[in-house]
């Protein structure tokens, strides 16, 4: 029961930060005017540092502690119990006075950071006209003025409670700064030595000696936080010292142009990164460097226990150190090895698409040779449909001699695409010429044939066999689809138009049957999709120019 209740009035304790800090500093303005000489004073440091172990931003005041700990803690409370004197109070006062600045500095609420400095200027007039006086017979002060002051004093102390404060949010992290309460210390144990020693040099009285001691430290200051972060001219020795920090010799940009270097020189993946962690390795402080991408491995220099190691999926770059590296040459490191495996993953996903590109090139191209394969059987099995026909001989023998050396020539053609996954050569005959090869081709077909202003124009022959051939062959499949559909093909002027009186095809259909294979219920369904490409890759345009019931059309034509 007495435990629980304890444990509660630490808890409630703890949520009074500002009245833990006063009554602390209460205990040490008692020891400081004299009362460590006093025996039965004395004894209030041990209250003071029950009072500090509850305040403190470190560690939860509420949290308990194991009975090895609290030996440990007994021990050092008992020995700065009986060392208590002078030295032991200033350098306590440097501590706290940094373990207030550290957690002030975190302090969201104004009047909260107001608080931490009354208790800031309240611990400085504590130690410079309490405690100092105490170490030395040659730190001369008014005995009255000190009295005075011993006696005014803590009457401030409870103007500390009027201003908020809240329990450090220890789990945050965020609770003291360990660079700032530093900083505050040596700026604390310069101004106290500082009066010291002028008031020894100089031969001047202490409080002339804390006055001129304040102005120098305050102007120094000023300097150095103007230098820091100027308002205007050169960028300040914040930026320059962030900038050292972070480039450990070797700066970002100097590193971004190397990696560019060797990107430019070496198009291998592997050979990038083993010339990047060259580059790595001659650093001075660098031993040797080691990587591994998936199967590729590779080492150079030597190996040592201290390295830092950076991995992204499948790739790890390690560094191997003469010495520890520090966090903040980790960090720094770190990104250097991050910035490798970027453009690393970069230059090997550009060889994955290099190599699907060539896969993708090669199956359109096996697949326009299939299609054309197709077309060529098709109109094989009209020849021999028309050879089996009733008529006159002759004119069948004319037609297959002057068809078959015509499918000879264009299978020929069809076979020397197999040799090279490119687009078809630009071979040109006259218009008038390729016209009548055409409707010699489908004589036998009932179709519509329209032709005018031939002259003179030259055609790409493979391109318009291609698109007439696709274009014949599934509006004849939609004929059997449709009995009793009409047939229109029109040449005039280089355009090529193939139309029809049936149905109009779907809207998805339709944005998607030039752009994309679609499924056919007659073919392969890339007919038209490959004929597009083709189309684009020699300056012309294949578009379904009309759509709509009892007119469906579609035009090849130059691009303009």
């Amino acid at each position: 029961m007495n435990a629980s209740a304890s444990d509660k009035l630490t808890v409630r304790l703890a949520n009074w930060p500002h009245l833990l800090l006063a009554a602390h500093l209460l205990m040490l303005h008692a020891l400081a005017f004299g009362g460590w000489q006093i025996p039965a004073v004395k004894l209030l440091w041990l209250v003071a540092l029950g009072l500090f172990l509850i305040w403190q931003p470190f560690v939860a005041g509420e949290r308990r502690i194991s009975l090895r700990q609290s030996g440990v803690l007994l021990g050092a409370v008992l020995v700065s119990t009986l060392l208590l004197g002078p030295w032991l109070l200033l350098i306590w006062c440097g501590a706290l006075a940094a373990s207030i600045g550290g957690r002030g500095l975190w302090a969201d609420n104004r009047r909260e950071r107001f608080g931490y400095l009354l208790a800031f200027g309240y611990l400085i007039g504590l130690t410079v006209l309490g405690v100092v006086p105490e170490l030395s017979p040659a730190v001369l002060i008014d005995p009255e003025l000190r009295g005075l002051v011993a006696h005014l004093m803590p009457l401030a102390l409870p103007v500390l409670l009027l201003f908020p404060a809240h329990a450090p949010r220890r789990r945050s992290g965020e609770t003291f700064d360990l660079f700032y309460g530093m900083l505050v210390f040596l700026v604390l144990a310069v101004f106290v030595l500082g009066a010291l020693a002028y008031m020894l040099v100089a031969g001047g009285g202490y409080i002339e000696s804390l006055f001129k001691t304040s102005m120098t430290v305050a102007g120094a200051l000023l300097l150095v936080a103007w230098a820091w972060n100027p308002r205007a001219g050169f960028s300040g020795i914040g930026s320059a010292i962030s900038r050292y920090l972070l480039s450990l010799g070797m700066p970002l940009e100097q590193w971004l142009v190397q990696l560019s270097e060797e990107s430019e020189r070496h198009t291998d993946p592997a050979r990038f990164l083993g010339a990047v962690m060259s580059r790595l390795g001659a650093m001075p402080w660098v031993l040797g460097a080691s990587w591994t991408a998936g199967d590729l491995e590779g080492q150079m220099g030597e190996q040592a226990t201290h390295r830092h190691t950076c991995q992204v999926n499948d790739v790890a770059l390690s560094l191997h150190f003469r010495h520890a590296p520090s966090p903040a040459m980790r960090w720094h490191v770190e990104w250097l090895l991050r910035l490798v495996i970027e453009f690393y993953l970069v230059k090997r996903q550009s060889e994955q698409l290099q190599r699907l590109g060539y896969v993708q090139a090669i199956h359109e191209t096996g697949a326009r040779v299939t299609h054309d394969v197709k077309n060529l059987l098709q109109s094989l099995q009209a020849l021999c449909y028309a050879a089996t026909q009733p008529g006159d001989p002759a004119e069948v023998a004319g037609l297959l001699g002057r068809q078959l050396p015509q499918i000879t020539d264009r299978l020929k053609a069809t076979l020397d695409k197999l040799q090279s996954p490119r687009m078809d050569a630009a071979g040109s005959v006259a218009a008038d010429i390729w016209w009548a090869r055409l409707k010699d081709r489908y004589a036998h077909a009932p179709v519509d044939w329209q032709e005018s202003n031939l002259a003179g124009h030259m055609v790409p022959v493979g391109l318009f066999d291609s698109v007439a051939e696709n274009l014949l062959q599934n509006v004849m499949a939609k004929r059997q689809r449709e009995p009793g559909l009409t047939i229109g093909v029109v040449f005039v002027d280089g355009r090529l138009t193939v139309g029809d009186d049936g149905t109009a095809i779907g809207p998805a259909r339709a944005k998607a049957l030039l752009n994309e294979p679609v499924n056919s219920e007659d073919g392969l369904g890339i007919g038209l999709f490959h004929a597009a490409r083709q189309a684009e890759g020699m300056g012309y345009r294949l578009s379904l120019a009309e759509n709509r019931p009892g007119r469906v059309a579609f035009t090849l034509s130059p691009c303009p």
